[in-house]
């Protein structure tokens, strides 16, 4: 194993300690980008899952099971934040499947969150309740297929380039 340095607040002129330091007086957890969380108190699994859904925790860094939600992790044990197992197969989506995938996992899980974006004009016009988000979704949708379609038929517009004299 090699060193492992964690940030911390300024205290004696020095910017870093060892995490080594507080092993044993910390639960810490690895997050996926490498960063270290601590806990002083132990903290049960789904406490820490509510702020990384699509996650799961486990052991070690290629754990192929992941701790139940009820598990309690312990003071001095190192765990790692792991991409959940439904996940860890799953491409990037296009627009057109958006809808879908939010009213399948819907059905499954209850309320899901997804990120789109949007004009100024539609955020003020939603605001204003003169729009609803399926019709921003669907307006998503329609988009995604007209660009599947043109992206067939579409040429660069190009100018002519002036040469100079010789």
């Amino acid at each position: 194993m090699g060193n492992c340095f964690a940030l911390c607040k300024p205290n004696k002129g020095f910017c870093f300690t060892d995490v080594t330091e507080n092993h044993g007086k910390v639960l810490q957890i690895v997050n996926m980008d490498g960063k270290v969380l601590q806990f002083s108190a132990p903290i049960l699994v789904k406490d820490i899952l509510v702020n990384f859904s699509g996650s799961g925790i486990g052991l070690s860094k290629e754990a192929s099971e992941q701790l139940p939600p009820n598990h309690e992790l312990k003071i001095g044990r190192i765990y790692y934040l792991l991409p959940s197992l439904s996940s860890v197969g799953t491409t990037s989506t296009s627009p057109a499947d958006i809808s879908s995938i939010a009213h399948d996992k819907e059905k499954a899980n209850g309320v899901k969150r997804i990120k789109i974006v949007i004009t100024k004009q539609q955020l003020q016009e939603l605001l204003k309740k003169q729009i609803s988000v399926e019709d921003i979704l669907s307006g998503l949708e329609k988009r995604a297929c007209n660009t599947l379609d043109s992206t067939t038929n579409w040429k660069p517009r190009l100018e002519a380039i002036p040469e100079g004299s010789e």
